[in-house]
């Protein structure tokens, strides 16, 4: 069955930009009162990727005691965990069909989840998707192993320091199928306004003025607050929210705002420092991140699937000023602007390591890649499964995020002779019919397939 679901994240954002933060994870059955999930309740203002949010919708960096707080909250409520759940697995498998079940048992009771079911058992990624129509069940496998909490608050694996996947960002993203089937978008952006545009273009125009600090605060002046929009997937997520934080992270790279962690891996701006004899042919670049090379197999009867992890490729266009003060993409890249996207590609496994927001952005994009693959055959409904706690929200409701209303412009720009050259884009591409689509049929995928069948009945992960 062929599907056509576009999914687009795309970021917008003039001369850096901001994202959003981390709040609670409480969840609720019906009309009874919410019970405790996790981290609860919100410790500061909650930490996704380094940044924080305040209550009027204000995006900031996280300041070093909100990043504490976080850390000492979810190593209380996330370790502590022993037993076989902890030790390293090649293929740990989960029931869909019994983990919904544990949710409804716990809701009912309003008795909290344990550690090991908000973390999905430890998987650090689904590698395989396996239908079994004669057990009415959907199985997720992939490698898993213990936890900790790292020194930023991220749930890490303790061998492999790889991020663990999350309960919460599994629900958001099956929770998006009606609108991935509808062609909704999945979309976070953070636009500039057009009169701030309009401003910013007013103050540069022809200036010879230096690049002085003060010069720089001018036009963060006149760019003024930034508008942030998240649609498609719930705003209040902790999925949306890492989409956000980690292109928030990549052009503050891009631009320079931030160090780069990793060496090999320089700003946009310094490259065009750099090559102070090559005018670039924009002066506003555009990059996103999307997957790259993502092998999707499958078998035959489309009831097992392999999911590569992720590959990500970092992407580049140009952007053109519209005399309405708003930004068109178009289809032109420049060679510098090409350059530091290939280099971000290049070093993005360094920075998943360094930067574990990176990690989880790519364990969102699988988890977005499951829910294609569930869509693309209706394979719960061939397997006669219905997953109530796991996709309704009036069965079990995530709790609402802070989310983010404004974000402070950032400026850093460098000036090409008359020009002045700003970043003022980004964002998350998931093309994931393309990946699902293109599925190769694979006979090892159904021996897999075979193997894994659930065999013991009483608990809702096994070995």
């Amino acid at each position: 069955m062929q599907i056509l679901i576009p999914i687009v994240v795309i970021a917008i954002g003039l001369l850096g930009g901001q994202a959003l933060t981390f709040s609670q994870s409480t969840l609720s059955f019906g009309e009874q009162r919410p019970f405790v999930v996790g981290v609860v309740p919100v410790v500061g203002n909650g930490v996704v990727g380094g940044v924080a949010v305040d209550a009027t919708g204000v995006v900031k960096q996280a300041v070093h005691r909100e990043v504490v707080a976080w850390q000492t909250a979810r190593r209380k409520a996330l370790t502590g965990v022993a037993g076989d759940v902890t030790e390293p697995s090649k293929l740990r498998k989960i029931s869909l069909r019994r983990l919904d079940s544990l949710l409804a048992q716990h809701a009912s009771q309003q008795k909290p989840l344990p550690a090991e079911v908000l973390t999905l058992a430890g998987l650090l990624h689904v590698e395989y998707v396996f239908a079994y129509p004669e057990l009415n069940d959907v199985v997720l496998a992939g490698p898993a192993e213990g936890w900790t909490v790292n020194d930023a608050g991220n749930v890490v694996g303790t061998s492999s320091g790889d991020a663990v996947l999350q309960l919460v960002d599994l629900i958001a993203a099956l929770r998006t199928t009606e609108k991935l089937l509808a062609g909704e978008l999945i979309s976070c952006s953070i636009d500039p306004t057009p009169a701030g545009i309009k401003e910013l273009t007013r103050l540069t125009h022809g200036s010879r003025r230096s690049l002085s600090d003060q010069m720089l605060r001018r036009m963060e002046q006149a760019m003024g607050p930034q508008t942030v929009t998240l649609s498609g997937v719930s705003p209040t997520s902790h999925f949306a929210q890492v989409l956000v934080a980690a292109d928030w992270r990549m052009k503050r790279l891009a631009m320079g705002l931030a160090r780069s962690p990793v060496d090999g891996l320089t700003s946009f701006l310094k490259l065009l420092e750099e090559s102070a004899q090559q005018k670039p042919q924009t002066m506003l670049p555009r990059w996103w991140i999307a997957y790259g090379k993502q092998p999707v197999e499958r078998d035959a009867d489309g009831l097992g699937w392999r999911i590569s992890r992720p590959g990500i490729e970092v992407r580049t266009a140009a952007g053109r000023l519209e005399t309405n003060g708003r930004i068109v993409t178009v289809n032109e890249s420049d060679p510098l602007a090409e350059r530091w996207a290939a280099g971000m590609t290049a070093h993005f496994e360094q920075l998943a390591i360094v930067e574990p927001v990176f990690d989880q952005l790519r364990d969102c994009m699988g988890l977005a890649l499951v829910t294609a693959v569930l869509a693309s055959g209706d394979l719960l409904a061939h397997v006669g499964l219905e997953l109530p706690m796991l996709l309704s929200d009036s069965h079990l409701q995530l709790a609402t995020h802070r989310v983010p209303i404004t974000v402070a412009s950032q400026a850093s720009a460098v000036r090409v002779g008359r020009a002045w050259v700003v970043s003022v884009s980004g964002g998350v591409e998931l093309d994931v019919p393309r990946v699902v689509n293109a599925a190769d049929v694979r006979a090892e995928v159904r021996e897999v397939r075979r193997q894994a069948i659930p065999r013991n009945m009483d608990s809702w992960w096994w070995d």
